[in-house]
């Protein structure tokens, strides 16, 4: 299974490079008491997660010292899981996923409004005083758990996977300052290209790097997918040891990105057959007819973009500057689409797709009809 290695590094401005920092005390072993993971890469959160645990908990396999928490939890037993020590170990780690502690408080309600809905006195229990609210029992877990840890024992590793994070909170300033607080967002398209090659590398593969840049271009951006992909091209190809571009295209989950690029093709080439085979598969895929189209216009005025930048004789690497951020697989595929065409067909087309647009908003033809349609003109 390909891990993380060092493509979960991200830039990051100076003196901020949390993960770096991370990644230190995972090697030499010396950890600390805290840690905080936010962002959308869940790969990469699953992984330095794991290896926290791994360092912390070494040889422990039992599980009496690993405390899990998910969800809306009670603060007083969570800090009474970091007080309890560990079983026959140097450390226990205590596992809090998605439990809302760090997220914004929600306003309070004003004066008036709070005493026209505050409840009978008969209501509460004697000598419990007046009802919280659910924004007054947030910010008293989150007060309860800031004041607790700089006292959290040597013994223990909180960690915290939150989707939700406030750094204007007390509890995220104390966090910053005692522990370390992890983001970790879906890596760049030139660095999964890279993981993905060093994936194959770790099964004994070589991958082409345009069949890398191919699976990168067409899959979704996490990794996890990515990983699943991974394994079923390594499947698929047993004992050989490169992977080609006819591998990934025979094996990997067909997609929205990489029809389009079939289709557009067709464009291209003016084949009207192809074009409307490809358009079959695409709603096959249970797409929208209005991302279809919009995909086709968006994707015909690049190609225009690019046909007219290169009728004005730049050169490639000027040309470039008027893409970026442009995957380099896509925009070798558009490269050989605009070279193929000329502008006065890609103008006139971009206007069909205009006026495709308008038809369907206007209820002249259904979605469907519009875009076969559109591709009937080729």
């Amino acid at each position: 299974m390909p891990s993380a290695g060092s493509y979960g590094a991200r830039k990051k401005p100076a003196g901020q490079d949390e993960l770096a920092r991370l990644k230190q005390q995972l090697k030499t072993g010396e950890l600390g008491s805290v840690y905080l993971f936010s962002g959308n890469e869940r790969f990469l959160v699953d992984y330095y997660v794991g290896e926290i645990r791994r360092v912390a908990l070494k040889d422990d396999q039992s599980g009496l010292n690993l405390v899990r928490f998910e969800g809306k939890l009670d603060v007083d037993r969570l800090i009474d899981a970091c007080d309890t020590f560990p079983i026959f170990s140097e450390r226990k780690v205590v596992l809090v996923k998605n439990s809302n502690l760090l997220a914004a408080r929600k306003k309070a309600a004003p004066r008036e409004e709070a005493e026209d809905f505050a409840p009978e006195e008969d209501s509460a229990e004697e000598g419990v005083g007046p009802a919280l609210d659910e924004a007054d029992i947030g910010s008293k877990a989150q007060e309860a758990l800031k004041q607790y840890l700089p006292q959290i024992p040597e013994s223990t590793c909180l960690i915290m996977l939150e989707d939700n994070v406030d750094k204007r909170t007390g509890l995220y300033k104390t966090i910053q300052k005692l522990g370390l607080h992890v983001h970790l967002d879906h890596l760049s398209e030139e660095e999964l290209v890279g993981w993905v090659m060093k994936g194959f590398r770790q099964s004994r593969k070589t991958i082409q790097p345009a069949a890398a840049e191919y699976l990168v271009s067409i899959s979704d951006p996490d990794m996890y997918s990515l990983r699943n992909e991974i394994f079923k091209i390594i499947q698929y190809t047993g004992d050989r040891e490169t992977v080609t571009l006819d591998d990934v295209r025979a094996v990997a989950t067909i997609t929205i990105k990489s029809v389009i690029f079939d289709l557009m093709d067709a464009v291209a080439a003016r084949d009207r057959a192809k074009a409307l085979a490809f358009l079959d598969d695409m709603l096959s895929l249970k797409e929208p007819e209005q991302k279809i189209l919009a995909m086709i216009a968006r994707q015909t005025g690049e190609m225009l973009k690019l046909r007219t930048l290169m009728d004005r004789h730049l050169p490639p690497s000027r040309i470039s500057r008027y893409f970026p951020g442009k995957h380099p697989y896509a925009f070798r595929k558009l490269t050989e689409q605009a070279e193929r065409v000329d502008r006065a067909y890609l103008t006139g087309f971009l206007k069909k797709c205009a006026e495709a647009d308008k038809a369907w908003k206007t209820g002249k033809m259904s979605p469907r009809l519009s875009l076969e349609m559109l591709l009937n003109c080729l």
